[in-house]
């Protein structure tokens, strides 16, 4: 055991962690291959007496599963899928190889070629799971260092704001009413069309009045509600995190107007997602809007905040955003609120003014 010369280059023999011997080839320097012995001879002892693990031969298919059984444990529901979707549609297809064989290069080429084929938010959440999947693998001792460090982010154009004015919301809610009567004689007879009729126009005026998604929206329990305290508990959002949100009167009197329940906890069992959008599209239509979807309600909720004067702060806790730069899209939505700043910076100078003339007067008596 020890180096050997063969056919001009050096090579290594030793003995792995597990007893298994191995000969490497390694340079046309003996200096070079003595180095590289002693530093693998390091290594095999800390895996051996000190518990330490070296970078494991697994391919980045093989790493994905056991990141997908964490992320099952840790994230929600929706950020699971999302997760699971990139990772077997994208990621796993792309990073077909080794962990250890993974480069800075490789993964600015993946940038590159998403880039051509979707949008830059869409590529910049696919780089962000990949970022973090390489961080955890750097974390468990698969690899010693993430690859994808420091390949940056693509600029993401303004995020879109689509909010209904005051007439337009009214139209709305009269449309949704509309769909709701005529649901039963679309669908017949059938326990779903007496569901959507009952909460089609709730769950719309809910979502404007609280900002909540539709997935949030459907997935309340009776017990999330605490009417005396006026406050929704959401206990997992598409952030992963508990949020509080407070009551309106018009939120108050939607709940309380809620048939009773006793067969389900859920707050609106027995229709899905997918079928309030759909009526919801027919509602839209119905009232002559153009260009707004279901989540944009949450924009309506976010705007017209903003627009009286509610300061972005508020509006990103209320929001659920983590990131203040995405509620700052609704910045320029309260000119009246950043009036009300500059006019305070004039009352400032001019008592600073006044000050100053009257200290004068008394100097000219």
């Amino acid at each position: 055991m020890g180096v050997f010369k063969k056919n001009g280059f050096y090579w290594i023999d030793y003995y792995d962690a597990a007893g298994k011997r191995r000969r490497k080839k390694i340079s046309p320097s003996k200096e070079v291959a003595t180095k590289a012995l002693r530093e693998v001879q390091v290594r095999v002892s800390k895996e051996e007496y000190l518990g330490a693990v070296g970078e494991k031969r697994t391919t980045f298919s093989e790493f994905a599963k056991v990141y997908l059984e964490w992320a099952r444990a840790n994230l929600g529901e929706t950020t699971y899928e999302r997760c699971q979707g990139i990772i077997e549609k994208h990621l796993s297809p792309a990073f077909d190889t080794r962990l250890t064989h993974i480069t800075n290069k490789m993964v600015e080429e993946y940038k590159t070629t998403r880039t051509k084929q979707v949008k830059p938010a869409t590529v910049n959440r696919e780089m962000s799971r990949l970022r973090h999947m390489l961080g955890m693998a750097v974390k468990w001792d698969y690899i010693r260092e993430n690859p994808s460090k420091g390949v940056k982010e693509l600029r993401e154009p303004a995020g879109r704001v689509r909010y209904l004015e005051p007439e337009e919301y009214q139209k709305l809610l009269e449309a949704c009413s509309l769909e709701a009567l005529l649901a039963e004689r679309r669908y017949g007879k059938r326990k779903f069309s007496k569901l959507l009729s009952v909460y089609l126009r709730p769950i719309v005026e809910l979502a404007a009045n609280t900002g909540m998604r539709r997935g949030e929206l459907m997935s309340l329990r009776r017990k999330d509600i605490d009417m005396k305290g006026r406050r929704i508990t959401l206990e997992m959002t598409k952030n992963g995190e508990r949020r509080l949100i407070p009551m309106n009167a018009r939120v108050a009197d939607l709940l309380k107007g809620l048939p009773p329940r006793i067969d389900s906890e859920m707050l609106f069992p027995g229709i899905s997602g997918d079928a309030v959008t759909h009526a919801f599209k027919r509602a839209v239509v119905r009232a002559g809007l153009d260009d707004f979807h279901f989540h944009d309600l949450r924009h309506c909720f976010a705007s017209h905040l903003t627009m009286q004067g509610v300061d972005l702060r508020s509006v990103m806790s209320l929001m659920g955003h983590k990131d203040l730069r995405m509620t700052v899209r609704y910045s320029h939505l309260s000119p009246a609120h950043l009036q009300d700043a500059v006019n305070t910076l004039g009352k400032v100078f001019n008592a600073g003014m006044e000050k100053a003339g009257d200290n004068a007067g008394s100097l000219d008596g």
